[in-house]
């Protein structure tokens, strides 16, 4: 019988994760939180402060589970005090690894804010991108475009050659054609199972679209339509 692996997509970039002995949030910023065995350990991850990534509600979940961590980027520390009253707090700065009770954590570099999450528990491997992407805005500095490329690239490289159960990458509308180059070098350097697309600002069409097209070419995972907050994937 497999191991429990489901993952529940909340809103924009926030996941919950649920393995056999534990839940994973990531940058839950507003969506609802389905209901939770008591028993099992919650980890929650916030990736940067942005609005779009960080609530300070998820200090308002320390009851939902017997034992809750907080694993949240250095930025967040400066940003609110909120944190002060949680308990298990940990803050990590990119390039940075944490064991925390059955959890193994480390940290990239992100070319907005913060840092992207590389988590391994239960048997599971998982990768949640934050803001770490190809960020290329039609009308800015070439200088300043050049600078994202060559910074998310040399991110990519800590991720050569590792496989995921589950990654969590960024597909951006607001950038035109540019939106898709950092989930199309992502899917040329690394291998994941599931890939689930997210930071598109409710453009479910752009997914869509991006697996009909991307599915049978990158031949490293399957990517996962989602289609509406709320929405519950099984996986193996």
């Amino acid at each position: 019988m497999e191991k429990k692996f489901k993952v529940t997509y909340l809103y924009h970039s926030g996941f919950l994760v649920e393995t056999e002995r534990s839940y994973m949030l990531f940058d839950y910023w507003k969506g609802e939180i389905p209901s939770l065995e008591y028993k099992k350990e919650l980890y929650i991850f916030a990736s940067h402060a942005h609005r779009d990534h960080f609530s300070e509600d998820i200090f308002k979940l320390e009851n939902r589970c017997e034992k809750v961590r907080y694993i949240l980027s250095s930025d967040i520390k400066n940003s609110t005090r909120s944190w002060a009253k949680a308990e298990n707090v940990h803050f990590m700065s990119p390039h940075e690894s944490l064991d925390v009770d059955g959890a193994h954590v480390e940290t990239l570099f992100s070319t907005d804010e913060g840092v992207a999450f590389l988590v391994e528990t239960d048997g599971r491997s998982i990768y949640h991108a934050g803001d770490l992407h190809w960020w290329h805005w039609p009308g800015e500095p070439d200088e300043d475009n050049e600078w994202h490329r060559k910074a998310f690239q040399k991110e990519m490289t800590y991720l050569a050659g590792k496989e995921f159960d589950c990654a969590f990458v960024v597909l951006d509308p607001r950038q035109e054609e540019a939106g898709t180059w950092g989930m199309d070098y992502f899917l040329k350097t690394v291998r994941s199972r599931y890939i689930f697309p997210m930071h598109c600002w409710n453009n479910y069409r752009m997914i869509r679209e991006y697996k009909v097209k991307n599915d049978a070419k990158y031949l490293t995972g399957q990517i996962m339509e989602i289609t509406a907050p709320g929405q519950e994937f099984v996986l193996e």
